[in-house]
């Protein structure tokens, strides 16, 4: 377990905490009744000088008991019709992603935002200078000054146009993952495994390529169909799965960091089964292997965690978390 060593510094009072999200619900509203707002009670302010480097770090699933896992990343999340919006503390604030990005030209509530979004960073950067109230000490009356300058000078996210602005996709691997966290990866499978049961084996697809989790699940979801894509399509080309995880030489599942297969004994279009129950494999070592996998999905994010900012990824583990309970559960 890593040690974080800050603690809360109590600056704030929580009266005027609650008053402070009252006064900004009240302004957000009056804009727009579609606009709501949450607090996070747990988010904690550990100071300018220390929480703005705080936030930048990002959370290593591949290490237990991070001391990022549990981090409150943002104080506020600003909703519109009830989806998210802006993220934002007193050190900074974060548009929602669907929303920074080009979108359609049907889409009229990124029309709505884009005329109120000056007025809503306003509103958020008058709370981030009036935070700064509480750390007034820390400064000189000079820096003070200046500090309350800065939020209004920073340049935000903001809405993108609407646009739809397409790209292809490049099928060149781009190499992101190192050859070291290939290897990292591999040998954690190896070594789970093989403690799990030693009749379990993984091979790696070298051809396997990593484009990014964003291709890469559009390419779990949408893989080459020889009865319906063309035969010159790139994806046919394309290996679906990074590892093959075999019982005493028989497949039991294949994957790779944004899909998951399973192995089947007989005629897919007449009678079969899974090997899993072929071998009749007990449901805990069934369950502990999907364990293992959704482990090497989670590890493998981390290679890719600065497409995304640290909050972020944070939520994606957590949704790779949330999916593997539910596979777990379903497999029960």
């Amino acid at each position: 377990m890593t040690f974080f060593p800050f603690v809360d510094p109590n600056r704030r009072p929580q009266a005027k905490i609650r008053k402070m999200t009252e006064e900004l619900t009240q302004k957000f509203q009056a804009i727009d009744p579609d606009l709501t707002l949450i607090h996070n009670d747990n988010f904690i302010d550990y100071g300018p000088e220390v929480f703005p480097q705080l936030s930048s770090i990002y959370w290593d699933p591949r290490v237990p008991d991070h001391p990022m896992e549990h981090f409150v990343y943002s104080e506020y999340l600003l909703r519109y019709g009830g989806y998210p919006l802006y993220w934002f503390t007193p050190y900074g604030e974060q548009i929602y992603e669907y929303y920074r990005r080009p979108g359609g030209n049907a889409d009229s509530r990124r029309k709505t935002l884009k005329m109120i979004e000056q007025t809503l960073l306003r509103i958020i950067h008058d709370y981030q200078v009036h935070n700064l109230l509480y750390w007034k000490d820390i400064f000189t009356e000079k820096q003070f000054e200046q500090e309350k300058l800065k939020p209004y000078k920073r340049v935000s996210q903001s809405i993108g146009p609407g646009e739809l602005i397409s790209s292809p996709i490049s099928f060149t691997d781009p190499k992101h993952r190192p050859l070291a966290a290939v290897e990292k990866n591999t040998e954690f499978l190896e070594t789970q495994l093989d403690q799990l049961d030693s009749r379990l084996t993984v091979i790696r697809d070298d051809s396997y390529i990593d484009f990014d989790p964003e291709v890469g699940f559009f390419f779990a979801e949408f893989p080459y169909d020889p009865e319906e894509d063309e035969p010159n399509d790139p994806r046919r080309y394309l290996s679906n799965e990074e590892y093959t995880i075999s019982y005493g030489g028989i497949s039991l599942f294949g994957c790779s960091p944004y899909q998951l297969s399973y192995g089947i004994h007989g005629d897919f279009y007449n009678e079969w089964m899974f090997n899993t129950d072929y071998l009749s494999l007990s449901e805990q070592l069934n369950n502990s292997i999907l364990a293992i996998i959704y482990q090497y999905q989670q590890n493998n994010l981390y290679y890719w965690r600065n497409v995304y900012t640290p909050e972020m990824f944070q939520k994606e583990i957590n949704k790779y978390k949330d999916r593997e309970t539910w596979r777990l559960d379903r497999s029960g």
